[in-house]
């Protein structure tokens, strides 16, 4: 019933063309009702009728009315075509952007733990089962109940007996529609998880298609997705079996209620005891229920997988954005970020809520300086920057940027005065302008060619076929690892951000070019302040204040000098460089 309702609320904002298109509906039905009428009154007519002494008048009055009513049916029926698949298909354009919207709210360990063939199958083939669903399933319960009810009036104001009679067999289709509403939804809910098991796997091997290749897995890769798509197919034809059968039994109860009436009714006949026309008539009015009979089975199909589907998208639109303004934020403008200084007090911080991935961690940088964070890997240094974007959420009063909790700064301002860019980036299917500009408004050739030159791009603008205008290809296959760094670089520094962090921005560019492209970012942009990740020294060094983390914590602070002056964990990252660089000096 959640379903149902919620589907109403989006149906709601067009309730005059809801309305407009069941008017021209019922008006089609109705017009759709006089032909059994219009005939039965001609065949009584022609019956009764003398060649000498009755006029063919009525019959061409008869003739025009059916013309006049089967050309007014057509009009109507093209009103409600339009109304209410028209209604159909904005609700599915409305819910698929509300859906969309609702996924770009939501956090990142979301989309960790959820794959993304799932999630778009779900946008996909979920929505489309909904807008059958409301398309033709809203068809279907005004025609039901406007043509059975009106059929059945005429029926029995013809013969009731023949009424009761024909009725019988209608008494199985309770019992059809009670057997098979359940296990069609179950089925059905079954076969939409394997296409999203299907989708998340062609998913990852198109964006993996190159380690697959690397690693000759081409023929285990297919053979697992024939594994899938029997599964599939065996969980279509077991929906298949039963939507299947459905629609025969009801078909079938029409027909044994057809035979019951030519039977009895033709003996009504012969004795006189039912005129021709009226027979005729009750048989057009009995015909009639079949499609509403036989739809009820489709109704059924229809309603079991739209609300299952329906279901499906709920799943993800209940997730709560775990990363939400509060509602104390404060107006708090960029330039106020720009002056202030960033401070990090008694900071511990879990995922899981047992262990500790950040212990009692306490860090001031302040306003336009720029700190450089030392560690092994997994000491916690990606979680702390992650931290301060609120991609993860720490305690409250632990990290103050000009002396406000970031959780009482509006996320929007909060991430539009941060730059970011990770180790592994990702690059949009587009062109190099295009992800450089991400995101950036009211930007010119010139602030683009200048922020290429910055990030150490601009010899190999010359190499690619289209220069800064070449299509890149998804997540940027095209590139080295280096050149989708600066361009993610360049896509940070574009932005002028009040703070950049970069998260080993540099690892897959040589000493030289890393030096040069950050020497380049520090002298242009001075009012920015620098958390800067690496683990060669070269870099590190640069930064006013260097912090060493080891196993959540923080192990030492200091400056480059400081930090050389005494044995601890920073001089010997240290030594251990150096020793290495001599060794391949040597070499």
């Amino acid at each position: 019933m959640d379903a149902i309702k919620n589907l109403y609320t989006y149906t709601r904002k067009y309730k005059y063309e809801l309305i407009a298109g069941i008017i021209a509906l019922i008006l089609t039905d109705a017009l759709g009702l006089l032909p059994p009428w219009l005939i039965k009154l001609a065949i009584d007519y022609i019956k009764k009728a003398d060649s000498q002494s009755h006029s063919i008048n009525p019959l061409i009055k008869y003739s025009v009315l059916l013309v006049t009513a089967v050309g007014l049916q057509s009009v109507f029926r093209y009103y409600w075509r339009k109304h209410l698949f028209g209604i159909s298909r904005k609700v599915e354009y409305d819910l698929r952007n509300d859906y969309f919207r609702h996924l770009q709210r939501l956090h990142w360990g979301f989309f960790q733990h959820t794959k993304t063939g799932d999630i778009m199958s779900r946008a996909t083939n979920d929505l489309q089962a909904v807008r059958e669903f409301l398309g033709i399933g809203s068809v279907i319960i005004v025609d039901t109940a406007v043509i059975m009810t009106t059929c059945l009036i005429l029926m029995i104001f013809i013969s009731p007996k023949l009424t009761g009679i024909s009725l019988l067999p209608m008494a199985l289709v309770s019992i059809i529609v009670l057997k098979f509403s359940k296990e069609i939804r179950q089925r059905f809910e079954s076969v939409q998880k394997q296409l999203s098991e299907i989708s998340s796997m062609v998913h990852e091997n198109i964006a993996g298609i190159r380690v697959i290749q690397a690693y000759v897995q081409e023929e285990n890769e297919l053979n697992r997705f024939k594994k899938l798509n029997e599964q599939l197919i065996n969980k279509n034809l077991e929906l298949t079996k039963i939507s299947g059968a459905f629609f025969p039994l009801m078909v079938f109860t029409t027909g044994l209620a057809t035979a019951l009436v030519l039977w009895i009714g033709g003996r009504e006949v012969i004795r006189g005891q039912l005129t021709l026309g009226s027979y005729v008539a009750f048989n057009g009015y009995l015909a009639m229920l079949t499609w509403p009979m036989a739809a009820i089975g489709f109704m059924i199909n229809l309603s079991q997988r739209g609300i299952a589907s329906m279901r499906r998208i709920e799943e993800i639109m209940n997730v709560k954005p775990e990363i939400t303004d509060k509602q104390a934020a404060i107006s708090f403008q960029q330039s106020g970020i720009i002056k202030g200084k960033i401070e990090i007090k008694s900071l511990t911080f879990s995922y899981n809520g047992k262990e500790n991935v950040l212990s009692d961690i306490n860090l001031s940088i302040k306003a336009r300086g720029s700190l450089s964070l030392a560690g092994a890997v997994g000491s916690g240094k990606s979680t702390l920057v992650k931290l301060i974007m609120r991609i993860y959420d720490a305690p409250d009063d632990s990290i103050f940027i000009n002396g406000v909790d970031i959780k009482r700064i509006p996320i929007k301002i909060l991430r539009d005065g941060i730059g970011y860019v990770e180790q592994e980036p990702f690059l949009f299917s587009d062109t190099i302008r295009e992800n450089i500009v991400f995101g950036v408004n009211d930007v010119t050739d010139n602030d683009v060619e200048k922020t290429v030159i910055m990030a150490g791009l601009e010899r190999d603008m010359e190499i690619f076929p289209h220069g800064i205008n070449t299509v890149i290809g998804e997540r940027g296959v095209t590139l080295s690892g280096g050149q989708k760094q600066r361009v993610a670089l360049a896509r940070a520094i574009i932005k002028r951000p009040t703070i950049l962090i970069l998260d080993d921005a540099f690892s897959n560019l040589d000493a030289y070019t890393e030096g040069r492209v950050f020497t380049n970012i520090i002298e242009s942009l001075k009012d920015t302040t620098f958390i800067l990740i690496s683990h060669r020294i070269s870099t590190m060094r640069e930064a006013d204040m260097i912090a060493v983390m080891e196993n959540g914590r923080i192990a030492e602070t200091g400056t480059h000098d400081e930090l050389i002056s005494k044995s601890g964990l920073y001089n010997r990252i240290y030594k251990k460089q150096v020793f290495s660089e001599m060794e391949i000096v040597e070499e």
